[in-house]
């Protein structure tokens, strides 16, 4: 630890530089960093699900939560402090109540443009997700969030998480569809509570842990609270359950007219709202409640949408092979 506390002194340096630069830039770095949160990601999926790809939405959705619940694991493993959790002249331009190492938005941002990358196999394609990764990272070192080497960390995770997914994709697909369905919704309820027990594993070692007082500046944050590790289960359970379903039905064509398309869109979103805020006021704030609360929105995007769009014309069905 006494190595890690004096590479983080020596970044506080280049960070307190970075925020002396003129002030526009903030707005342009709250914007940036945006790019690599995964509510941005998960925002943008149905419409691959939808209206681009059921199979790169799939593998899409299985990076991010990947990338997203790993990343919470590990944080709570480092147990690490945010840059303006340790120095006053660091301007905290985004609160955040969670532990520092590594990145979560490089993390994310390093699988999910890598993957979009290397489904489009282009060069530009490498080129602007490279350059798409060091802005967000650039961002979360400007924001007073991150040290330099949180987001070091954070991109090299990603594309870690990335390489496995393409490396064991074809295996598991392979593995997946050779199981009944009984057994593949039973596979995705263990999939999807695994994080939850390595996050008690790696919160182990600090049992009775409190915030140092050398901390003093990160203000009221729990960062041993497990929301967003249970939100992303929840999605893995849904994401997991609704596509065997949606497999065995014979899945989807996702052709269709722009005007189509953009109805699927407006729709299937107008339902994700109407879900999540009513959800949101029936059930309580409960770490369950809210894993169940995530598993029905997804799996209203995997399976619910496409049925609905079916049923409305907007979408044909009865597709084997995923577009």
């Amino acid at each position: 630890m006494d190595i890690l506390d004096g590479l983080r002194g020596a970044e506080l340096g280049p960070i307190i530089a970075l925020q002396g630069l003129p002030g526009w830039l903030e707005p342009v770095m709250e914007a940036v960093s945006l790019f690599g949160s995964e509510q941005t990601f998960l925002f943008l999926l149905p419409v691959l699900y939808w209206c681009v790809s059921p199979r790169l939405g799939l593998r899409m959705g299985v990076v991010v939560l990947g990338a997203a619940a790993s990343n919470a694991v590990l944080k709570l493993l480092f147990h690490a402090p945010r840059p303006y959790w340790l120095d006053a002249r660091v301007r905290p331009l985004s609160l955040e109540g969670t532990f520092g190492m590594p990145s979560g938005h490089a993390q994310i941002a390093a699988a999910t443009w890598g993957a979009l990358a290397a489904a489009v196999r282009r060069p530009w394609a490498w080129w602007g997700a490279v350059a798409a990764v060091g802005l967000i990272g650039l961002s979360r070192v400007y924001l007073g969030v991150h040290f330099i080497s949180d987001v070091v960390a954070g991109v090299l995770l990603g594309v870690a998480v990335l390489v496995l997914v393409v490396k064991l994709e074809p295996a598991a697909v392979r593995w997946w569809r050779g199981l009944s369905l009984g057994w593949q919704l039973a596979a995705s309820a263990v999939v999807s509570v695994v994080p939850l027990g390595a996050a008690a594993l790696a919160n182990a070692p600090y049992a009775g842990w409190s915030l140092p007082a050398a901390w003093r500046l990160a203000g009221d944050v729990d960062p041993l609270a497990l929301d967003t590790l249970v939100a992303m289960c929840g999605s893995v359970l849904g994401m997991l359950a609704g596509a065997s379903v949606m497999y065995r039905l014979g899945w989807f064509s996702v052709r269709g007219t722009l005007g189509r398309k953009v109805a699927r869109w407006a729709l299937g979103s107008l339902v994700v709202g109407a879900l999540w805020f009513g959800l949101r006021e029936l059930l309580p704030e409960h770490d369950v409640l809210r894993y169940l609360r995530y598993a029905v929105l997804t799996l209203w995007v995997q399976l619910g949408a496409p049925l609905t769009f079916i049923r409305l014309g907007l979408m044909s069905g009865a597709e084997r092979k995923v577009s």
